[in-house]
């Protein structure tokens, strides 16, 4: 069955430009399904809608499912709509990082946030392992951190915020609001974009004319 509405513009999310665009919609499918009960007949309506973002161009897929006599309504887009992207960066961390970033992103754009903040805590693990060893624990890792001059003191102080909510997250049913899992990956980007800005400016360096005496 096609609905009529195709066409028309409306104002939906999108993950490209990450805020409310136009969209067009570009086709409309609606689909009736009915459902014995033993008390009464439940039909269902869902509606697939193709949206297109007037400004980017990427596509959106709505799924609407109602009933009006089980007074039921619940819409999912495809892919889930998200606030934050992976950084494009991601592709140039070692392969560790990068597989590791990718299903923490996946966590998420799927709303799991408690486990969207243990895999941000799991990066940080991981960059210490990597950059200054398994000496401890987080606390006295951070201190090293700083020691070597992979993280001044201030950032410290954001820093060690963010690994406690992935901790509280982890053994104490913590849920983050969206506020706090921004804050926690602005700074956990931040630290893990170190590792591609040091390669880049090694190759800065190689590339620039040493100065004559």
């Amino acid at each position: 069955m096609i609905d009529e509405q195709e066409n028309k513009i409306e104002w939906v999310h999108c993950n490209q430009c990450l805020r409310h665009t136009r969209h067009e919609v570009v086709t409309n499918r609606v689909l009736k399904e009915s459902e014995d009960n033993p008390e009464f007949m439940i039909d269902w309506y869902t509606t697939y809608t193709l949206l297109e973002c007037r400004g980017c161009g990427s596509m959106t897929l709505r799924r609407r499912v109602i009933s009006e006599d089980i007074d039921f309504d619940e819409t999912d887009y495809y892919p889930p709509q998200i606030s934050r992207q992976i950084p494009r960066w991601h592709h140039e961390l070692p392969t560790e990082f990068s597989s590791l970033m990718k299903e923490v992103y996946t966590a998420l754009h799927a709303n799991s946030t408690r486990l969207a903040l243990m895999g941000a805590r799991a990066l940080v693990d991981l960059f210490m392992n990597s950059t200054i060893g398994d000496i401890g624990g987080f606390r006295q890792k951070l201190q090293k951190l700083v020691n070597d001059g992979y993280l001044s003191s201030k950032n410290r102080e954001i820093l060690e915020p963010a690994l406690d909510a992935g901790h509280a997250a982890t053994h104490r049913a913590h849920t983050p609001s969206a506020e706090d899992v921004g804050r926690v990956f602005d700074i956990v980007e931040n630290l893990i974009q170190t590792l591609v800005l040091k390669e880049k400016a090694k190759e800065l360096k190689k590339h620039t004319p040493k100065r004559k005496v």
